[in-house]
């Protein structure tokens, strides 16, 4: 699918109607359920002095409607429940936007810049000729519908902020001394380890029950992971093992790679 070019709405956070469903693939008519969540209403704007109708969307507000969109059309969960889900559990959005939306830290920069750096993508999702999303296991994270009614989170033990803060320094170097041997090694070392297997921590967030989502314990206070309940084996009802590992239906949605395509839409570059 090729995209329209578009305002620079990413990065000013004003979008219109029609950014947006540009931006997540869709029509404004087919997002009707999205635009009557509470994460919209809250940033409209109504139009004035010549100015359209629009929405002031910050980073997380952005990766939030990416994974509300991403879990209604690859689960059918509905968009209520999947925001109030993202409401409870604020970090996920968060944890998303830092790689969506990387900023390097600048606190330990020797001198001014001579020029403004360019926008950083250590990682290179925003190129122009990255059309194909493919999915960085090392980086991204997930969301799991697990028998159809609980959501689980699971995101990389090893900070993927981490990660391309690493490359992104070493790439900084290379810019100004390109012969640098150090900071070669150094890239070739941080990037080495975006193509390692990821462990993962799973994180429970909670249950599906109608039209409401019961939150455990821990959301909004706690990053430590929740165990998640414990359920009989199928045809076993004797051995008793968590979600985790014992279910009927798993379904996982990659809330990073829905999130990048968002934004590649949004800045009018190619999503096939």
């Amino acid at each position: 699918m090729k995209n329209l070019p578009q305002t620079d709405s990413w990065r000013s956070g004003l979008f219109t109607a029609f950014d947006i469903a540009t931006a997540l693939g869709e029509s404004p008519a087919a997002l009707a359920g999205l635009f009557n969540c509470d994460t919209l209403k809250r940033t409209r704007q109504a139009a004035c002095a010549g100015k359209a109708e629009h929405f002031e969307l910050n980073a997380t507000a952005r990766t939030s409607l990416a994974i509300i969109h991403s879990l209604r059309c690859h689960v059918g969960l509905a968009p209520r429940i999947a925001e109030q889900a993202l409401l409870n559990w604020p970090q996920i959005a968060v944890s998303v936007a830092r790689i969506v939306d990387f900023e390097p830290d600048t606190s330990n920069d020797i001198g001014a810049r001579l020029e403004p750096a360019p926008a950083a993508d250590p990682l290179q999702f925003f190129g122009r000729f990255a059309e194909e999303p493919l999915p960085v296991a090392m980086l991204d994270e997930y969301i799991d519908l697990i028998d159809g009614r609980y959501l689980l989170w699971r995101r990389p033990k090893c900070d993927p902020h981490r990660i391309a803060t690493a490359i992104h320094a070493s790439q900084e170097r290379l810019r100004l001394d390109p012969q640098d041997a150090a900071a070669q090694a150094d890239f070739l070392e941080a990037a080495a380890v975006v193509r390692r297997s990821p462990e993962h921590e799973m994180i429970w967030l909670g249950s599906v029950r109608g039209e409401l989502f019961c939150p455990t314990p821990a959301a909004n206070s706690s990053w430590l992971p929740e165990r998640l309940p414990s359920t009989p084996m199928i045809d076993e009802a004797s051995n008793v093992a968590t979600l985790a590992t014992s279910y009927r239906s798993k379904h996982s949605v990659n809330i990073s790679l829905a999130a990048r395509a968002m934004k590649r839409r949004a800045l009018g570059l190619t999503v096939r």
